[in-house]
């Protein structure tokens, strides 16, 4: 293929890898948003790699591609200064065992085991079922600079600005093709009315004794990184993003029951971003916007840094089959 030129729109961890994935597809790129780094919703993210079950784009087989292309992806960067490595702990539960189970995981991590009643023992709640498994721990704090400095270091070009509409890239640049990365701005940017804003509420904490995810019911976890996360909370149409005490408190409550050792441990902040949910799955799909290629890659909800190299993978692939010159 002939070399192209692309623009991405969006900072996150999904449009930074979609950059990066065009440039190794000889693409030259220039990358468009309003927030990077720190300001992004990834960067609050725990970034473990472990999709829902419900989770989709496009198919179950395509689905069930994609996210393995995703932890090859990240599996290849453990090596590298790039906020990636191996982290293992349990997922328990009281409602129901295929709570603790995961098809998409299962036979691509390193182990995944049904849980010994020893090990559950370990912590409070009298658990009935659990399964311990071993998977990757992505860190934007981390990941997101390097990202960014690898994809300047290969010639890329990161302009700060906002994009209200399609039309307005052109004042960027002469594009073959467009990426839309832009999350939850994409129910503006597209007239997406399946984009539904999906708040969580999360705690940093510094406890560095903590050395294993802890999964429990009703959307209690522990996720150690730099700072632990313990979390969480979902609240659909929901656009806050300054802390709630309430959703605080009852976060607070469900994790020391989890893990009673948080009582010594000092909170750094409360974080809460908004989940760009899309009603239909995520949608990576190409158009033709008033004489513009472009191709969308956007509404992974809260699974953008597990899915996005799949994601983008897929995208970039939709690209080069759109500047096709035998395509029809």
């Amino acid at each position: 293929m002939r070399s192209w030129s692309a623009c991405v729109i969006g900072g996150g961890v999904v449009g930074l890898t979609t950059a990066l994935l065009a440039q190794e597809r000889g693409a030259k790129v220039t990358l468009v948003a309003d927030k990077f780094r720190k300001e992004t919703t990834s960067d609050g993210a725990a970034g473990i790699f472990r999709p829902a079950t419900s989770f989709n784009v496009i198919s179950p087989e395509i689905t069930k591609e994609l996210i393995t292309f995703s932890y090859r992806y990240y599996e290849k960067l453990l090596e590298e200064d790039a906020g990636v490595k191996f982290i293992s702990g349990y997922h328990l539960s009281n409602e129901s065992p295929s709570n603790t189970r995961n098809f998409l995981l299962e036979g691509l991590v390193p182990e995944y085991r049904e849980a010994t009643a020893e090990e559950m023992a370990q912590f409070p709640g009298g658990w009935k079922w659990g399964s311990f498994y071993t998977t990757l721990l992505i860190e934007n704090r981390f990941h997101l600079p390097w990202a960014e400095k690898k994809f300047v270091a290969q010639g890329g070009k990161i302009i700060r600005s906002t994009i209200n509409d399609f039309s307005e890239v052109k004042n960027f640049g002469d594009f073959d093709l467009v990426f839309n990365c832009t999350g939850y701005g994409a129910k503006k940017l597209c007239n997406d009315l399946s984009m539904v804003a999906l708040s969580g509420q999360i705690y940093k904490v510094e406890a560095p004794w903590c050395d294993k995810f802890l999964y429990g019911d009703e959307d209690t976890y522990l996720i150690p990184g730099y700072l632990l996360t313990v979390g969480g909370s979902r609240h659909f149409e929901s656009y806050r993003t300054k802390p709630c005490p309430h959703d605080g408190a009852a976060i607070w409550s469900r994790a020391r029951a989890l893990m009673p050792q948080l009582q010594t441990s000092q909170i750094r902040r409360q974080w809460v971003g908004v989940r760009p949910y899309r009603s239909g799955g995520v949608r990576v799909q190409a158009e033709v916007i008033n004489g513009m290629k472009v191709v969308h890659n956007y509404g992974h909800g809260g699974y953008g840094v597990t899915a996005a190299p799949g994601t983008a993978f897929y995208a970039v692939k939709l690209a080069e089959d759109f500047l096709s010159p035998n395509k029809l």
